[in-house]
């Protein structure tokens, strides 16, 4: 009788604490929605199952496209986990061995000592996008697919950076390596591979790899960025000159991005994965092992994504994070630009989530957030107020420096509706230095940086970033000065000692 009636309490705090629960996060992004914090989609899950859905903002800000539930996003990084399993079942079907160096694969791979274990790792010292730097400075318009990567790495002049095991460095190119390995061990298509052992076992039925030039799939979420820091409108990131090389020049690598897929689908993954369904049981805990360098140290680095208290570490393609009050989680971040996406498994509690975002949001507060609220605690409180920089910038360009400088003054004293930050200040200066066309983008751009040295005084990058305009703009003695103001205040200032150089006021 005794254990019945501390079962009916046990059922009964339980049912409190899933109300309780529900209540925090029905407010919370009821307040997401009612002020447009979010765009994108995030699902919570318990011990298998989906406790909690969210969809916000548009998945084309220019079509006025809503998010849903069947949004696909491209899981940019996050796809780094997928080619680490395809990799992982090739190891228990004994088709390779992970100590088994690339060469033995991929023949022309140039250079030796660089294992399987050391691209899963990111310990090879390989080079990252910066290989392919050469080729879109000669052929601007091209498009890096897989098949590129071995003769370019034949043609890199400059080594490793390091001892393979050395070091982490985490690198893109690695994974494309792994899914060229893939193709070449079972002999189909990469995307054929995880299509067939993969997402068809565990069940993701709206889930698929990327090809250039083949993905019309209405139902794919847009990249969309607000460019500067004076654009108002959203727009598709590929077509934005500061983020061509990444988002359109390298659009087309599969391996190490490039996975689409939605919420629920990454559900199911969680579930066959930690269930033992894709790989051995043992094998899963070999992926989420941290990894050790060769000195025998296991490599510790700040927490992706995830906030407060902990550490992070790297395992087989699987990101490792460490909190003190919550035990042990694992997953993986990506991004791209006008793209986040972040994916977590709590070992310990048996809570998974998945978070993605192609618009406004404030991305590592928002996962952490529902972390905590899937665990009863409190989020962390929603910031509504608006960036003084931004309705400075506004404010600059429609009625001029003079009205813009009055504005700035009461929008730092309303400090209930707006927050200043003069980092802000000075990226919305070289935003309109060097990004925009209008025929009054200089004089702007020396009005913010002229502000920003009386707004931060003591930091030494406002006048070496206000020195940079007015060289550029013509003003060499005022230059000048600015850059010995900076170099007052930091002589070991790399930026400032360069241009100082350059201008012949100090010894190369």
């Amino acid at each position: 009788m005794r254990q019945f009636i501390i079962g009916i309490i046990c059922l009964i705090s339980a049912s409190i604490q899933a109300q309780q629960r529900d209540s925090l996060l029905e407010t919370y992004f009821a307040s997401l929605s009612a002020y447009h914090l979010y765009d994108g989609n995030i699902a919570l899950a318990e011990k298998g199952h989906k406790v909690y859905a969210y969809s916000g903002g548009y998945a084309d800000y220019t079509a006025q496209k809503p998010n849903t539930a069947q949004s696909r996003f491209n899981l940019a990084s996050v796809s780094k986990i997928f080619t680490s399993t395809a990799i992982l079942q090739l190891k228990d079907k004994r088709k390779l061995k992970l100590d088994d160096e690339v060469a033995k694969y991929l023949p022309s791979f140039p250079f030796k000592g660089v294992t399987i274990r050391h691209l899963l790792t990111h310990t090879s010292g390989l080079p990252n996008l910066e290989l392919y730097e050469e080729v879109i400075k000669q052929y601007p318009d091209s498009i890096i697919f897989n098949a590129v990567v071995l003769p370019l790495l034949r043609q890199w002049k400059k080594g490793l950076y390091f001892t393979p095991g050395d070091q982490f460095r985490y690198c893109n190119t690695n994974y494309t390596l792994l899914a060229l390995i893939t193709e070449k061990v079972t002999g189909i298509s990469f995307p054929a591979y995880l299509e067939e052992n993969i997402f068809i076992p565990a069940g993701m039925k709206d889930t698929y790899v990327s090809i250039y030039g083949s993905n019309k799939d209405t139902l794919c979420v847009k990249q969309q960025i607000k460019p500067t820091y004076y654009d108002s409108v959203y727009l598709p990131a590929d077509q934005v000159k500061r983020y061509r090389y990444s988002e359109y020049n390298n659009q087309a690598s599969i391996g190490a991005s490039n996975i689409i897929t939605t919420m629920d689908d990454m559900i199911k993954f969680d579930n066959a994965f930690f269930s033992g369904k894709l790989l051995s049981l043992s094998t899963v805990e070999e992926a989420i092992t941290p990894l050790k360098l060769n000195n025998g140290k296991e490599y510790t680095e700040q927490m992706d994504t995830m906030l407060g208290e902990g550490t992070g570490q790297y395992g087989l393609g699987w990101e490792i994070f460490n909190q003190p009050a919550y035990g042990k989680g694992v997953g993986h971040g990506g991004f791209k630009f006008g793209l986040a996406t972040f994916y977590y498994h709590n070992l310990d509690r048996k809570q998974m989530l998945v978070a993605y975002t192609n618009g406004n949001s404030r991305f590592g507060d928002n996962v952490t957030s529902c972390f905590y609220m899937l665990n009863n605690q409190p989020p962390i409180p929603l910031d509504f107020k608006t960036s003084a920089v931004r309705a400075y910038a506004k404010a600059l360009m429609e009625k001029g420096p003079d009205h813009a400088a009055c504005m700035l003054h009461l929008y730092m004293a309303d400090t209930t509706h707006y927050y200043f930050n003069t980092r802000e200040m000075n990226f919305l200066g070289y935003d309109f230095l060097y990004q925009s066309n209008h025929k009054s983008h200089q004089q702007w751009s020396l009005e913010t940086f002229k502000l920003n040295t009386f707004l931060d005084p003591a930091n030494f990058n406002t006048y070496d970033s206000y020195a940079e305009a007015l060289l550029e703009c013509g003003h060499k003695e005022d230059a000048v000065i600015m850059y010995r103001k900076s170099l007052e205040l930091n002589p070991v200032s790399q930026d400032g000692i360069k241009a100082m150089k350059k201008l012949g006021l100090m010894r190369k």
